[in-house]
């Protein structure tokens, strides 16, 4: 048994694993790397891509909370004008029927009062017809108002 090998058989086998060797570097591993330097860079590329439209849409978020600000801020002062519009206008409004309630009051108040003093004079007639019957049938005689 030879421990030290050929070295006629080792050429003779280095040859053709040199050429699997440089046919697969060819073949398969440097289209390989290529493709993956490929990927690498349009991965950094995508990402760096991303970062430029992401500081491009925080800067547009930035202009439309801007914008969003300034309407609310608009519409809470047109909407405390309108407010204060309708306020006045409701005053008016009110304004107007108590004024008109306290005419119609004033003048219930006058219908009253002229029944009251035509109910008293009445009363005034009636009481003093009534105390002259009265005195009449006590005393037995009829009563004149000028004797």
């Amino acid at each position: 048994m030879n421990i030290i090998p050929d070295p006629f058989q080792v050429i003779l086998n280095t040859v053709p694993f040199l050429v699997a060797v440089v046919g697969m570097y060819l073949i398969i591993l440097r289209p390989m790397l290529g493709y993956l330097l490929e990927r690498k860079a349009a991965i950094v590329g995508g990402h760096d891509e991303a970062a430029r439209i992401e500081v491009k849409i925080k800067a547009r978020m930035n202009e439309v909370e801007i914008k969003l600000e300034a309407a609310r801020s608009e519409i809470t002062s047109l909407r405390a004008n309108k407010r204060a519009a309708a306020q006045v206008l409701y005053d008016a409004v009110i304004a107007e029927a108590q004024a008109k309630a306290t005419e119609q009051i004033t003048g219930a108040l006058g219908e009253i009062e002229v029944a009251r003093q035509a109910a008293s004079a009445q009363l005034k007639i009636m009481s003093g017809e009534i105390a002259e019957q009265v005195a009449g049938q006590v005393l037995g005689r009829s009563i004149s108002a000028g004797a």
